[in-house]
Parts: C-alpha cells; sequence; structure tokens
C-alpha cells in the first residue's frame, strides 16, 4: 500500500441524492416548513417530517423514514425526538 493509498484509507464522498429504506431511523437538521410541515434539506433531496414540534426548526432531529423515492429525491418520515440544538 502506498503512502497516498494510507493517506486516503477510509476517505469516501457523500452524495448529495442520499437513499434511505424505510424504518431506517437517521439524524437530520430540520431546515423549514412548508405549511404545517416540517421539512429537512439533504443534499438536493427533501424529507418532510410528520408530527413535529411546531419549534423544531434550526434542530437536529431522528426520523423514521416511512417513504423513499430515490428518482424524485423526496421522502417522508415521522419525527422521533430532538437530539440538539444549531451550531449557528
Amino acid at each position: 500500500m502506498s503512502v497516498f493509498e494510507k493517506f486516503l484509507a477510509g476517505w469516501s464522498f457523500r452524495s448529495s441524492s442520499p437513499e434511505y429504506d424505510p424504518g431506517e431511523t437517521i439524524e437530520v437538521m430540520v431546515t423549514g416548513r412548508e405549511g404545517d410541515t416540517a421539512i429537512a434539506r439533504i443534499g438536493d433531496s427533501t424529507l418532510q417530517i410528520g408530527e413535529a414540534p411546531t419549534d423544531a426548526v434550526d434542530t437536529r432531529v431522528l426520523v423514521e423514514v416511512e417513504t423513499w423515492d430515490a428518482s424524485e429525491r423526496r421522502g417522508t418520515g415521522t419525527y422521533r425526538k430532538t437530539v440538539g440544538e444549531s451550531a449557528f
């Protein structure tokens, strides 16, 4: 293994259009609202979060993915709990 390969070991690039499976629990940052629904933007994708508190914007939350359409880069999920605040 070269020095360069050792340096890059374990590195990977994050996709701007992730894929999730229904039932998967993920941590996301709530970035806004569309009407009464909280929204998380993940790269080029959007996740609508049902049952999120009204003050959830700019907080990190755990969400259980309900549906995910990779071709549309959209999905829905259910709020589970708040795990942190924004660093901004």
